[in-house]
This record gives structure tokens, C-alpha cells and sequence, in this order.
């Protein structure tokens, strides 16, 4: 099957798709902990671990796509198995960084911040849930921010530049108007309780819907996508 073929043109890269994400954790963790031994005093020392992945998979997204398109495509590979294989291998690593946040976040919580007071991995807020809310939380951060990526890289190749400026500038305007109608409704304080009032669990539930359309519309169209 050409979906096998499109796998293992993957799997072959595992410096992109698994090392490089392994030793950038593995640096920052270092970087974090080694300020956390040289400063002294209680207070907690909070680095956002999480953030580094999160860009990541999006950057996995877009360098995922580009990087392998025309080769899988000269390879006879369909645009749907090649699809189906990228979406295979996005939903895999975001599985296998959820279990890795999440053990390593029960480490740093029994051994109080390695010790150290060092807030790496247990972040406050996302991770105030049991183990199954803070798997659902990564495991939807993780695949949204593919998603969204891989979305944009098919969406440059198909449409070029110039359909990638249009949609950016459609993007900022749509922004840029409710920013505007949020203001003039003096809607700020009721938007900031409503994101209070709800747990990081609650609005990680928000993510399934967006990454389901990322998935559809990257899927429609890489099948009219030319090499």
C-alpha cells in the first residue's frame, strides 16, 4: 500500500521527527534546572517547558509537508495515503509527547520541583486535572498546533505565496475587527472571567473542533495540490 510507502518515508527521518524535539526538552530542561541550583531562595522558578514542543509540532507541520511532498508524490505515493501518513505520524508524536509531559510532570510534582523548586513540567493551571485531563490538555495542544501547520503548508503549496498573503491579511483584519467590536462593547472583563471560569481541561475540549477542521480543509486540499 502507498500509505506504507509514505510511513516509511517518515520513519527513515527519526532526526526530525523525534531527536531534534528530544534534545531541544533535554537543553531548555538543563537551561531550567541549572538556574534553579544557582539561585537561591523559595521562591519558585517557572519555565514553560511545554511551549518549546508546542512549537515544534507546528513547526513538524509545516516542514513536514514541504519537505516531503514531491518526493512521496515521485514515489507513486496517492495525495490521500500521503495525507493519511502525515496525519498517522502528527497524531503519534503528539501521543508520544503527552506521555512524556505527563509522566515527567508527576516526576517534578513528588520530587518537588526536582528539588529545586523548578516548574518545568507540572505547570500550574494545566495541569491541576487528574492524568486523564491533563492527557486530553497536551494531547489537543500538541495535535492542534500540527495540524494548523500542516494546514498552512498545504494551503502555501496550493495557493502559493501570494494565497498565503491573501489569508494572512484576511486574518489580521478578522482579528483586528473583533479586537475592535470586543472594545467598543466593553466586552474585556466578560471575555478574561469567561476564560477563568472554565479549567485548562474545559477549553482543551475547544481544540477538537478546530483540529478537526484543520484536518478536513488540509485533506480537501492536498487532492487538487500540484507537485
Amino acid at each position: 500500500m502507498s500509505i506504507q510507502r509514505a510511513l516509511k518515508i517518515h520513519n527513515q527521518d527519526k532526526w526530525t521527527w523525534l531527536y531534534i524535539a528530544f534534545i531541544i526538552l533535554f537543553v531548555s530542561f538543563l537551561f531550567g534546572l541549572t538556574i534553579a541550583v544557582f539561585i537561591p531562595g523559595d521562591d519558585k522558578i517557572m519555565i514553560t517547558g511545554f511551549s518549546y514542543i508546542f512549537v515544534y509540532m507546528f513547526v513538524m507541520g509545516v516542514t513536514g509537508f514541504s519537505q516531503t511532498f514531491a518526493y512521496a508524490m515521485g514515489m507513486s505515493v496517492r495525495r490521500t495515503d500521503y495525507w493519511m501518513s502525515m496525519a498517522i505520524m502528527g497524531l503519534r508524536s503528539s501521543l508520544l509527547f503527552t506521555i512524556i509531559f505527563v509522566f515527567l510532570a508527576l516526576i517534578e510534582n513528588w520530587t518537588n520541583g526536582w528539588g529545586n523548586q523548578l516548574i518545568f513540567f507540572h505547570f500550574p493551571y494545566l495541569n491541576d486535572g487528574n492524568i486523564f485531563k491533563q492527557f486530553i490538555v497536551y494531547f489537543m495542544g500538541f495535535a492542534n498546533f500540527f495540524f494548523l501547520g500542516l494546514l498552512i503548508s498545504i494551503f502555501a503549496k496550493r495557493y502559493t505565496l501570494k494565497g498565503l498573503l491573501i489569508l494572512g491579511l484576511a486574518f489580521l483584519f478578522s482579528i483586528t475587527l473583533a479586537v475592535l467590536l470586543i472594545t467598543y462593547f466593553e466586552v474585556w472583563m466578560d471575555l478574561f472571567q469567561w476564560f477563568v471560569q472554565h479549567t485548562a481541561f474545559q477549553l482543551s475540549i475547544w481544540f477538537i473542533p478546530l483540529t478537526l477542521f484543520y484536518m478536513t480543509a488540509s485533506f480537501l486540499i492536498i487532492r487538487k495540490t500540484a507537485v
